[in-house]
């Protein structure tokens, strides 16, 4: 008998067009943006009240021009060290995750015959469900697979 899957999520990236896989990526980083972009007012208020605050107390209170050169001295420092570190992670994260590797452990791709086996399918029924991308599949108590139908129009 063939043997048994680790994980019962079926992801599969290969078998997803270079269009769809496009599209998602596209998606993605839209909603990324969009969610970047909802917490630009709240992060403007915060900076702009510790700005003018802090400010008020090196320029007004503490002596002038000086303190504030001063003060655009350590915010300049404050920016690179942030930016060094976000490069840095960006650089790691990067070499870890580029190409095609996933977060994810890749599973190997089982053969035809073993899977068909494993699920105890027909060919035809095999066959049906490697060429849809939807389908609704129905299985008994003993979790042996029913029925196969496909959601989307056949082609």
């Amino acid at each position: 008998m063939a043997e048994q899957p680790h994980d019962n999520t079926i992801t599969f990236k290969m078998m997803l067009s270079p269009g769809h896989r496009a599209r998602e990526t596209l998606i993605t980083t839209i909603l990324w943006v969009i969610y970047g972009y909802l917490w630009l007012p709240l992060a403007s208020f915060v900076a702009w009240y510790f700005g003018v605050d802090v400010a008020y107390e090196r320029v007004i209170k503490a002596g002038g021009p000086d303190e504030l050169i001063l003060l655009l001295l350590w915010f300049s420092i404050i920016v690179l060290v942030v930016l060094l570190v976000v490069v840095s992670w960006s650089g790691l994260q990067y070499s870890r995750f580029r190409g095609d590797r996933e977060r994810r452990t890749e599973h190997t791709v089982m053969d035809p015959v073993a899977e068909r086996e494993l699920w105890q399918l027909d060919e035809k029924t095999y066959d049906r469900i490697k060429q849809r991308n939807v389908l609704t599949v129905s299985m008994d108590e003993d979790a042996h697979i029913t029925e196969v139908r496909s959601v989307l129009a056949t082609k």
